[in-house]
């Protein structure tokens, strides 16, 4: 036990003295009486205990002011906040202090309260002594305020506090449970309404991972059940009875439940039952005999809406199944008819309760705690749902935080995780769902883990070393043998039976030569026993994958071999690109700083390079460098086009043989591989956008934040408290119900939902957030120049008649088309202008504009202006292909079209503005390069050029 002592404390003046006659002639003091005198404060609260036994008296003034502290406290005695007054006491302390609420701000007691909970508890928090400091001056200012001690221990109503856990070595850590986060997703109204529960299947594009074909093929992802109109719940494998437009009544067991297309109506699929009538007016030259009359026959599978579905009906006594292809019967014994009609696991469970699936995606990752992202590593796991679509998804408020640790790694903290998973999956948990407003039993199986390749090498269990002759963690391909082709899958099974093969070899040297051979090391592994094949469940994700990987090794191949006149040039190059329609841009010298890019420049960089180096490069690495290109386009792409798969496959390919026969070195590599499996990831989990680790990455800086904010003794603890509190109090606030009768006060609410307590709290940008009359909407004229300004008023550049700038156009040989506007109109300019995609377009920028016969037509925006009627207009040169003699469009080596400026300007509405787009000037035996005054090199053109590619 630690050493308890006694101290003295002045709760006005927070200060403590270790001895009763300190405290008296501090009380007699003329500053303590200055001091109370200004808060009007006229009573002083005390409490006391002895070293070794019960609490004595003292007599008169020696009572007050006696607390006691530990020797074990973390903080400094004299700090504020370390005082241990009961919550109690506090409450009533705040009621003579603070200001009283008629419960608008419930849960809190008061505003000032909620206000100062919410700063404590913001995810960039400012540490005890300086928020102490804010409380100080509020007091000064004569706002009355709760304690410290009163703020730190307020528990949130219907938090739930995150548990302990130790790994093998007895080292603790935190971490929230997934019930929790659960719990607390869909009792917000907000997350329940937007929430995809069934799997949505849609013809040739995924734009989700709830269209993908690992939610729709896999049994483990099915929903279990649906509620009819009338109430009753059809679970999967009931037999139910449903109306056909020919045949009348027909007999069903149903397979699954999805959307069609949108999420609005439910479909089931079923496999149609026929009595022997049926059969045979469906396929009238098939004799059906020697079967009992009662049989029913599996026909096939028909997607019916729910509506139809009249009930549930008898299952049948004799069943078997038509194979329409072989034109044969397969027979079903007694005991295959009871398994194809058992009753669903859950339906016990269930207890009359709805069944929610709800699948779950997990974020591994590490990161370091210190704000300079260097030493002190931290192990950590998100949360998100993958039911959610991405726009909401990729909201920080939206990723939930489990755990991290500095001294346990991810695979020991993954432990608890494992076993909730299992019983999320096996068991389910029952929620309160609040769009449906009663209690439901929530399914939540692992759909997929996102994580760079070595993190995920070794949540499989896969050798982690970039060396490993089987270097690749989703198939069985060799190094040495075998880099460029996709070969046998891995599964768990098979996994789990060569680790047992390591296992039982009889000396090191033999389990050294078994791991090398298969790939695998036999460390205690916790996921390798939940329901979900890790195998399969590691997606290869794009920015460390693509970024970190391919792009980085081509820029490390080729960046060394320029010599300095090159590297002169290719800044020159740089600096002359038009990024209008890149939503990235690159920022200082690739030439130097390319080994310290990051995900970011590395994208950026893919997209101009081609444009950039190509001059400087061998043919091979031309090659490579294009093949590169288009692979980065579908890399990145918002959708997946399922009839593109063998194509999106065919580009791949003829990446990593272009780097087979021009850089074999580099097929060696392991990311380079496993860009192979890229488009069967797509196929399974959605586009890349859908399962990147941007999101998570950004998530990163917020549990940095709280390590670098706090004291450090132990991060686990500090951390995981700190990312409950938030979490409960964002669920609180959005409408979440935490008793049975308790909601968030409609003041607190207000409070919670203004855009600045959004912004700190939940890290929604704050262009997010404006209404529309405070934001400009496509086609309003903005004025400024690029950089960072508030969306605010603006007040008009420049005055004056249109025909001014008309005249100097006509006297340059312009022919000018006007419409919706005259040239004597009094007009006022703007330097940019607002398009459909909300970026901001400026003058000079190339655009794609919207014709008045629905066409699109690109060009250069020459200037914006708004006439006195309140029209904003725009002023367009457009663009003209080049056409070869038989009149197709002329592309270049890189299969870019030619255009040419015209002499063609018309005024167009500023709202067909689509969005900026990228043309790069074509430089090809046209212009030189010249040593201008600076250090670096500008590129000049020796003739005027107005061929673009």
């Amino acid at each position: 036990m630690s050493k308890r002592t006694v101290s003295y404390k002045c709760e006005p003046c927070n200060q403590t003295f270790p001895y009763p006659s300190k405290y008296r002639q501090h009380i007699a003091g003329r500053s303590h009486k200055l001091f109370v005198e200004s808060l009007a404060i006229h009573t002083v609260t005390s409490r006391s205990t002895s070293a070794n036994e019960e609490a004595e008296e003292l007599p008169d003034s020696e009572d007050v002011g006696r607390t006691e502290t530990r020797d074990s406290d973390t903080d400094n005695e004299a700090e504020v906040g370390t005082d241990t007054t009961d919550l109690e006491d506090l409450f009533e302390e705040m009621s003579d202090k603070a200001e009283q609420t008629d419960g608008s701000y419930f849960p809190f007691p008061s505003k000032i309260f909620a206000l100062l909970y919410l700063l404590l508890n913001s995810p960039h928090p400012m540490g005890e002594k300086n928020f102490s400091f804010v409380l100080f001056i509020l007091q000064h200012m004569g706002i009355k305020t709760p304690s410290l001690s009163a703020i730190k221990n307020f528990n949130l109503p219907g938090r739930q506090i995150p548990a302990r856990h130790v790994n093998d070595q007895g080292v603790p850590f935190y971490s929230v449970s997934l019930d929790a986060v659960i719990r607390q997703c869909l009792g917000r109204p907000d997350i329940a309404r937007s929430l995809v529960r069934y799997p949505i299947q849609v013809e040739g594009t995924y734009t989700e991972m709830f269209h993908a074909n690992r939610w729709h093929s896999d049994a483990r992802f099915f929903a279990p059940m649906v509620n009819l109109l009338d109430g009753a719940a059809i679970f999967v494998r009931d037999c139910v009875s449903f109306r056909h437009s020919k045949f009348g009544v027909l007999k069903g067991t149903v397979v699954k439940y999805c959307h069609q297309g949108s999420a609005t109506a439910i479909f089931a699929v079923v496999d149609t039952l026929l009595n022997l009538q049926q059969f045979k007016d469906m396929v009238p030259q098939t004799t059906v005999t020697h079967l009992p009359s009662d049989t029913l026959i599996i026909y096939n599978q028909l997607v019916i809406p729910i509506s139809i579905i009249n009930g549930l009906t008898a299952q049948p006594l004799h069943v078997i199944k038509w194979i329409a292809q072989e034109e044969r019967f397969i027979r079903f014994d007694q005991q295959e008819t009871d398994g194809y009609f058992s009753c669903h696991p859950l339906k016990p469970k269930a207890a009359g309760r709805r069944v929610v699936m709800l699948p779950l995606v997990l974020f591994s990752d590490d990161t370091s705690g210190n704000k300079t992202k260097k030493w002190h590593k931290m192990e950590l796991w998100n949360l998100m749902l993958a039911g959610l679509p991405r726009h909401i998804n990729s909201r920080h408020e939206n990723i939930h935080f489990l755990s991290c640790s500095d001294l346990v790694s991810s695979l020991e903290q993954s432990k608890p995780i494992a076993q909730e998973l299992t019983l999320l999956e096996t068991e389910g948990v029952v929620v309160y769902d609040s769009l449906y407003d009663e209690d439901v039993l929530v399914v939540a199986p692992l759909l997929c883990i996102v994580c760079d390749n070595p993190m995920a090498s070794q949540l499989c269990n896969h050798l982690v070393g970039g060396t490993a002759l089987m270097f690749c963690r989703i198939c069985m391909a060799k190094r040495t043998v075998n880099p460029d082709v996709v070969c046998e899958r891995r599964t768990r099974s098979s996994a789990l039976q060569q680790i047992a093969e390591i296992l039982a070899q009889p000396t090191e040297r033999d389990k050294v030569e078994k791991r090398k051979e298969f790939g695998l090391n036999e460390h205690e592994n916790p996921l390798l026993h939940i329901p979900a094949d890790m195998f399969q469940s590691t997606p290869v994700e794009v920015l460390h994958t693509m970024g970190l990987g391919a792009i980085k090794y081509l820029l490390e191949e080729l960046m060394p071999k320029m010599n300095a006149r090159q590297k002169k040039e290719i800044l020159a190059r740089l600096r002359a690109f038009n990024t209008s329609g890149m939503q990235v841009k690159l920022y200082g010298n690739v030439c130097q700083y390319y080994q310290s890019f990051l995900g970011r420049d590395f994208k950026a960089w893919a997209q101009m390079a081609i444009f950039i180096i190509s001059p400087y490069l061998d043919e091979g690495q031309k090659a490579v460098l294009l093949c590169l290109s288009k692979l980065f386009q579908i890399t990145y792409c918002e959708f997946y086009e399922t009839d593109l798969s063998n194509e999106w496959q065919r580009v791949c390919q003829e990446f990593v043989d272009a780097i087979k026969i021009h850089m074999p070195h580099l097929l060696q590599r392991k990311k380079t591989h496993l860009l192979l499996h890229l488009v069967h990831c797509m196929h399974e989990f959605g586009p890349s956008s859908a399962f990147n680790a941007e999101r998570f990455e950004s998530f990163n800086s917020k549990v940095r934040a709280y390590n670098v904010y706090g004291n450090r003794h132990s991060p686990s603890h500090d951390i995981a408290h700190h990312f409950s509190v938030l979490q409960q109090l964002r669920y609180i606030c959005h409408g979440g119900m935490f008793d049975e009768n308790g909601r968030c006060g409609n003041a607190l609410k207000d409070l919670f939902f203004s855009k600045h307590t959004l912004h700190n709290m939940c890290g929604i940008p704050i262009k997010e957030l404006l209404q529309h009359k405070q934001i400009y909407q496509p086609g309003a004229g903005r004025k400024g120049m690029k950089g960072s300004y508030t969306l605010s008023a603006l007040p008009l550049v420049s005055e004056g008649a249109l025909v001014t700038t008309l005249q100097n156009l006509q006297h340059l040989s312009y022919r000018v088309k006007l419409t919706g506007v005259t040239c004597t109109d009094k007009v006022s300019g703007y330097n940019a202008v607002v398009a459909r995609d909300f970026s901001t377009v400026y003058c000079g920028e190339y655009i794609r504009v919207s014709t008045l016969n629905a066409e699109t037509q690109y060009g250069i925006l020459l200037g914006v202006f708004k006439t006195s009627s309140g029209m904003v207009h725009c002023l367009v040169q457009g663009f003209d292909s080049l056409l070869s003699a038989g009149g197709q469009p002329l592309l270049n080596e890189f299969d870019c079209p030619l255009v040419e400026l015209s002499n063609d300007v018309f005024t167009t509405s500023s709202d067909s503005i689509l969005k900026a787009v990228s043309i790069v000037h074509d430089c090809s035996n046209t212009c030189v390069f010249q040593e201008s005054a600076s250090v670096q090199t500008m590129e000049r053109e020796r003739v005027v050029c107005n061929q673009l590619e």
